[in-house]
Parts: structure tokens; C-alpha cells; sequence
């Protein structure tokens, strides 16, 4: 059989931005653990998996299975052809293990390229699986890939970038012979999106550091990141790369104090409204104050208030790249109209699609991935027209309705 080498694109994956579209959440990382070893780690709650009696033993097993395929990015596409690929299957014992099982897959990767990972994991007893997409980045050894993060508490490779002030980690680099590590530290002052009103694009920062810290490297000393905000940690100061770390607050994905709750708000108020609610003496009456005049009782407000924050924690976990996920073009799209019903993708693009009534052109957004190296989840919504339906949408939150462009 002939490998064709045309870019790929996804069928329709907008079950990775529900959660509720499948049982299982596994999160995935690699790291280049050595320049001729890469490895796959994932880890997935059991308490998501079907376990029975159905075996020759009567033990209570299920059956997990991870089958990924590897494709290499030339030139900012995906190549159609399969670099690799496999499946494993996993029989678990859940008098073995504990809430949480871990493992690792070693990857067939080569120095100077980049790879996109499509992930398939299943449940095979529930016949339930969950889609899941990562980029293996090898194209030197100062990419964040080279560095793995340990929990300090557990002693486990770490699944996330972000940490509280009170977290504790360690940090391995696969070229271990370095005899020093910098940190360049960013306040958390990242502008905000521009709504879809506008065919301009969303403002970048220029990424000037506020400070900049040099610390001898050993992989037995402790990190925290004792402030809010981004830090980049590099072997090499002066070659780009690095592996950048994040305190988003300690209550994040969730928002849960009022300046939290207020924040988001921006998206459904006028300049002038914003600044009144952050300038409020008493904000939490002047939060409830808003979500009651929008929703005319307190039974709706709290549904409104329901709906909205579930929307900003998950653009939070999902699209959090430089800044919180609430705070990007992808969030700020996520938390005003949901979940796309449909979504392709390829290496560099996301076009969503809002379906509408029937015989009405559907609402469509594609995103692009912008190079960056503080983050490999960073994209730009594409402003080649005007929105009209963002004003209506806004409204329609500002009458106590929840938004749904399938009916309009």
C-alpha cells in the first residue's frame, strides 16, 4: 500500500471539548528523557473504569487500552502518513491498584522533528473511549519536552504546568550537564481579548521579563512558585526554548473569589460597566447585583451563575496557554456560545461550527496555532469578518437567557 503524504485533518473530535461526552479523562505528557528515549506517560482515575467479574479468575479486572498514532509536522502541517503507531491494552486488578494508574509507552521519535499524537483511550468492558491530541516537540534539546517536573509529595512525574504557591517539585533535564538554571519570572498581565466585533486581532504582549533569577542546577532541589504569574526556566539563556511553569492562583481552573468572579464578566459589560464592578466597594453586591438584574430572580441568577463559571473552569482547563484559559481567544469564544457542535483539526488550525436552524448558514471560527515559546496550546482566532451574532449573544446572557445558536 502507497502512504499518501497529504496534510491530515480530523473528522469531527468536539468531544474533546465536552467532558461529559465520554467517562474517561486520561491526561497525557512526554518527555525526551534521553536524546534516543522519549517517552509517553498517561494517567487515568480508575474509579472512570468499568470493573467485573467476567474472567476465568472472578477477580474484578477491567481492560484499558491506549492506541496512539504518531504523524510528523513538516512545515506546519500534519503529514497524512503514519510515522507510528500502537496499541496497548492494560488488564487491571483493582486489588492492585490505587485511584490513580500511571504508565509509560516509549515513542520511536527523531532528533530536529516534530510529531502531533493522536490518542485513543478505551474502555473495552464499556466499550467508551475518549480522543486526545499532544505535540512531541524534538527539534532541540532546550524544548520543554526535555524537562520533567517530579512532585515533591508524590515523587511521580507531574501531568500539569501549573502550581500553587504551596506545591513543591523537582526538575530533571535530559542533558544533565549543565551546571546552572534561569528563571525569567512574568507578572500575570497579559492582555485580554479583543471580542469578535472587530476584525482586528487580540493584542500580543512583547514578553519582558520582570525579573530574572540564576540558580545552580542538581536534580534534587526543591522548586515552589512562591507568586502568581509565568515562569521560564532555561539551560541556555540565550537560545530559545525552555520549560515554562505557571501560578494561576490557588483556586485555579475554579473561580471562586470575587475579583475571580468578576473577571470573566468582561465579555458581557461595557468598559465602563467593568471598570465600575472592579472599582465597587462592595463587589460581591455588586456581583449578585449584576446576576440578578440580568436574570430578574434568584432561581435564575443561580442558574446563570452555574452555567457561566462551569464554562470559565473548563476554558480554564482547557485552553490555558501564557495566561488563564478564560482569558483567550478560544475561552472567551467557549464561555459565550459553549462547546462547538462539530470540530476538525490538523497541526496548526481548529475550525469550529455552531449549527443553526435549519436552512441558516451555520456560525464557523477557526483558530490558529501561534508560535510561542511559553506554550504549544496558544491559537488566534482568525478575524476575517465581523460577528454579527456576538451582540446578540451578549444580550440574550444580559436577559437571563443562555445563548444557543440553534435557535436562531
Amino acid at each position: 500500500m502507497v502512504k499518501t503524504t497529504t496534510p491530515s485533518v480530523t473528522k469531527n473530535v468536539a468531544s474533546i471539548y465536552n467532558p461529559s461526552s465520554s467517562p474517561l479523562h486520561p491526561e497525557f505528557i512526554v518527555y525526551h528523557e534521553r536524546p534516543d528515549l522519549s517517552r509517553l506517560y498517561f494517567r487515568i482515575f480508575t474509579q472512570e473504569l468499568l470493573f467485573n467479574q467476567a474472567n476465568r479468575e472472578g477477580k474484578y479486572m477491567a481492560s484499558l487500552k491506549v492506541h496512539y498514532e504518531l504523524r510528523e509536522v513538516i512545515n506546519g502541517n500534519e503529514s497524512g502518513a503514519i510515522a507510528d503507531s500502537a496499541s496497548i491494552v492494560y488488564n487491571l486488578d483493582r486489588n492492585e491498584i490505587k485511584d490513580i494508574f500511571l504508565a509509560s509507552i516509549p515513542l520511536v521519535v527523531f532528533q530536529d522533528k516534530i510529531y502531533s499524537v493522536k490518542l485513543t483511550t478505551t474502555d473495552q468492558l464499556r466499550s467508551k473511549n475518549s480522543i486526545s491530541f499532544l505535540e512531541v516537540d524534538k527539534t532541540s534539546v532546550n524544548t520543554a519536552q526535555n524537562y520533567k517536573v517530579i512532585s515533591f509529595r508524590t515523587g511521580l512525574p507531574s501531568f500539569n504546568k501549573v502550581f500553587n504557591s504551596n506545591d513543591v517539585f523537582y526538575i530533571t533535564y535530559a542533558k544533565s550537564e549543565i551546571d546552572s538554571v534561569y528563571v525569567k519570572y512574568y507578572r500575570n498581565t497579559f492582555p485580554l481579548p479583543r471580542p469578535p466585533v472587530t476584525n482586528l486581532t487580540s493584542t500580543r504582549p512583547e514578553f519582558i521579563p520582570d525579573s530574572i533569577f540564576a540558580y545552580p542546577y542538581n536534580d534534587t532541589m526543591l522548586y515552589r512558585l512562591p507568586f502568581e504569574g509565568m515562569y521560564h526556566i532555561q539551560a541556555d539563556p540565550y537560545q530559545e526554548g525552555g520549560l515554562t511553569l505557571f501560578n494561576f492562583g490557588n483556586s485555579y481552573p475554579r473561580v471562586t473569589t470575587i475579583d475571580e468572579m468578576i473577571g470573566p464578566l468582561v465579555y458581557l459589560t461595557s468598559t465602563v460597566e467593568y471598570e465600575d464592578l472592579m472599582n465597587q466597594t462592595n463587589k460581591k453586591l455588586a456581583l449578585d447585583n449584576f446576576w440578578l438584574q440580568a436574570a430578574g430572580n434568584v432561581e435564575t441568577s443561580r442558574e446563570l451563575i452555574r452555567i457561566y463559571y462551569n464554562r470559565v473552569f473548563y476554558a480554564n482547563y482547557f485552553f490555558s496557554s501564557y495566561k488563564e484559559g478564560w482569558k483567550t481567544d478560544r475561552g472567551m469564544m467557549f464561555i459565550i456560545y459553549g462547546a462547538p457542535n462539530t470540530l476538525t483539526k490538523s497541526a496548526e488550525t481548529e475550525t469550529w461550527t455552531y449549527y443553526r436552524k435549519k436552512g441558516k448558514e451555520p456560525l464557523r471560527f477557526t483558530f490558529s496555532k501561534v508560535s510561542n515559546p511559553y506554550s504549544d496550546n496558544d491559537y488566534q482566532l482568525e478575524r476575517d469578518f465581523v460577528n454579527s451574532l456576538w451582540l446578540q449573544a451578549v444580550q440574550d446572557w444580559r436577559k437571563g437567557k443562555v445563548f444557543y445558536t440553534d435557535k436562531i
